[in-house]
């Protein structure tokens, strides 16, 4: 069992891996869900009754498509070449598109989206798809770690890349019209951060 268990780990390593060279979507398999319907808002939870998640994945995927230099293209459009392979072909603001292709290639995919479940386009759906699975914190209660997913009140998500109680660093697609590295010392304080979700 943990044989097959690691051999089917390495062909979605693999397929990533090739996915990211070719900026196309990896094939990896997906559980077709049902749409989550909306959860209401959790008792205020600690972070640390969540399971501690190995990030490093995560953030390495969208560490390489950071060093493609994506951008809008003309600026403004959500489009280009490579946003439109991140939002499966729609010109639509693609923060919550980012997430989810990095995700889906990390072999963590959200469920019940578009793009045949992997893929959930409007940041509400990405929080309540947290909510619904009890993996999502608020912001003053939150132990964000490296792969954590960040969410923002004006309807805008990334990826942690690191944080500690002084500085959140995070990458985001659709951050003035490309893929960016964003900075938020005290972030604890911050109310522009909703929360954080852990794939």
């Amino acid at each position: 069992m943990l044989a097959a268990g690691a051999a089917v780990a390495a062909g979605i390593a693999v397929a990533a891996s090739r996915a990211i060279d070719g900026l196309a979507a990896p094939a990896i398999a997906t559980a077709a869900g049902a749409p989550v319907p909306a959860a209401p808002a959790p008792p205020v939870l600690r972070m640390d009754d969540l399971p501690t998640g190995d990030g490093a994945a995560v953030v390495a995927i969208a560490e390489r498509l950071l060093a493609f230099g994506i951008a809008e293209e003309p600026p403004g459009s959500n489009a280009g070449a490579a946003i439109l392979q991140l939002t499966d072909g729609h010109a639509e603001p693609w923060c919550a598109d980012f997430v989810s292709w990095v995700l889906r290639a990390a072999g963590r995919p959200f469920t019940g989206g578009a793009s045949g479940g992997w893929r959930l386009a409007w940041t509400p759906d990405v929080r309540a798809w947290f909510l619904a699975r009890g993996r999502y914190r608020e912001r003053l209660v939150a132990r964000p770690e490296a792969g954590d997913v960040v969410w923002f009140w004006h309807g805008h998500v990334g990826i942690v890349r690191r944080a500690d109680e002084a500085l959140l660093e995070t990458i985001e697609g659709n951050a003035d019209d490309a893929l960016r590295v964003r900075r938020y010392p005290g972030w604890r304080a911050d109310t522009r951060i909703g929360g954080f979700g852990r794939p």
